[in-house]
């Protein structure tokens, strides 16, 4: 079908919003639109010089940024390339908890944005953006949902779990704009259950949306549903974008042939913004290098080399709010080398099994990927229905099983001779039969949960 709305949204309502707003998102995405085909030498001089006027601009407004160059010896005049930034120490998330206050800047562009994020612990993380960095990322949102695509004014659905998120539009002008320019429906996935799932067949084939984003377990269960029970009768958009939690190959398969066209996986954070997106070619996230810096270090803090699986650091080259420089975002990834046959230049990533939080940590110093091995567990171990797994110090390892009927000796015998090809033999493990694996404070499904320091594995 034609969908007729969408160039006015498009054309007229998108330029009138941004002017109403003053937000500048058109221009800032037209410049997106054409630094991403730059070579990799000019946005390497591009970050250089955000970065040096960030680090400049920390050091004269921020009182924690202050303290922190003294007593490294840090010298934000001295950095001429990116090499120059690893002088200056890493900065955790337990940073950002005690000194958000700290890292503030009285002075930036336009006023504060204020938000939280739960964190792997549920323990809020609160930070803060300037209006400007605050409208940068969505113009990111913007260009990396049209690698999809997908085009401003076209419909989009979200199968989401973050209540915040969920809310209402609090006034009657957000409302509108959500109707006649963002043309988007929420599914609210923080529960889900045969009759909820069967709401969003019927929702979804009502809208037909062209594009349909999602927390990625819960679009891998509602395309599990659908396989099982729809007999074909559902909407089918024309891309998917799984976020906020990694994506198995597996979950990946299920959800392109039930819904029938390509998923473009990404990679952010509520801190970050969206970080890397794929682009269609199938070989990596680009990293929207115009406003974040991604380092990818080692253990004894040196770079990453192309295959190998580093922490993900990230330096916000934009946010002038609160600079946030070299956070530890306790992600793994690897860096790609060479170019994308898509022409982008963008330098590009691929994640490594998720969260560093969702990795189990062996005695041998290992990170073993617990999304990848719950799934395998939850698939193959007799009598299992869901299972979590939780690791709360070394060499130990709780499996929380809902179990089914067929639960029994043979389950354990499974556990006793799979479990050691992963972890080793001197891992130690009990099974903990529950009720119910619940969510995450963020709405979303934990599959692993490790409160060991990711630093023992690094």
């Amino acid at each position: 079908m034609i969908d007729l709305w969408q160039p006015i949204a498009r054309h007229l309502i998108f330029p009138l919003q941004a002017r109403r707003e003053r937000s500048g998102i058109p221009a800032m995405l037209r410049e997106l639109e054409s630094s991403q085909y730059w070579s990799p030498n000019q946005l390497a001089e591009l970050q250089v010089e955000r970065l040096r006027t960030l680090l400049v601009h920390a050091q004269s407004h921020s009182p924690f940024w202050q303290q922190r160059f003294a007593i490294s010896g840090f010298k934000p005049t001295a950095v001429h390339s990116l090499e120059d930034l690893r002088e200056l120490p890493t900065m955790t998330k337990r940073d950002l908890q005690q000194h958000h206050g700290k890292m503030l800047s009285p002075v930036h562009p336009g006023r504060r944005h204020s938000d939280k994020t739960g964190g792997s612990t549920g323990e809020p993380v609160h930070f803060s953006l300037d209006s400007r960095r605050f409208y940068y990322r969505h113009a990111i949102a913007l260009r990396h949902n049209r690698w999809t695509g997908w085009d401003i004014g076209q419909k989009v659905a979200y199968i989401w779990g973050h209540r915040a998120d969920l809310a209402p539009p609090a006034s009657r002008l957000s409302r509108l704009r959500e109707t006649l320019l963002d043309r988007v429906i929420f599914l609210d996935s923080s529960t889900l259950s045969r009759q909820r799932m069967t709401e969003f067949r019927q929702r979804l084939l009502a809208y037909r949306p062209r594009l349909l984003v999602g927390y990625a377990n819960s679009l891998h269960l509602f395309a599990r549903f659908l396989a099982e029970t729809a007999n074909g009768d559902y909407h089918r958009p024309s891309a998917i974008i799984p976020s906020a939690e990694h994506l198995a190959p597996t979950q990946r398969t299920l959800i392109e042939e039930v819904f029938a066209c390509r998923i473009f996986d990404r990679y952010g954070s509520r801190e970050t913004g969206l970080a890397a997106s794929e682009c269609g070619q199938g070989q990596g996230m680009h990293v929207a290098a115009e406003s974040l810096l991604l380092e990818i270090l080692r253990g004894d803090n040196s770079p990453a080399a192309p295959g190998q699986p580093g922490r993900i650091v990230v330096t916000d080259l934009l946010n002038y709010g609160m600079p946030l420089i070299r956070y530890e975002i306790r992600d793994v990834a690897e860096p790609l080398a060479g170019a994308c046959p898509c022409g982008r230049g963008l330098p590009r990533l691929a994640l490594s099994g998720g969260r560093v939080a969702d990795f189990i940590i062996t005695n041998d110093g290992r990170m073993v990927a617990g999304t990848a091995l719950t799934i395998f567990l939850a698939a193959n171990a007799p009598g299992v229905a869901q299972v979590q797994l939780l690791q709360r110090m070394r060499g130990e390892i709780t499996i929380r099983v809902v179990a089914n009927e067929s639960f029994g000796l043979e389950t354990e015998a499974f556990f006793a001779r799979e479990l050691p090809r992963f972890f080793g033999s001197d891992m130690r493990w009990t099974v903990e039969k529950v009720a119910e694996i619940p969510l995450a404070p963020s709405g979303k499904y934990r599959f692993c949960i490790s409160e060991v320091d990711p630093a023992e594995a690094f």
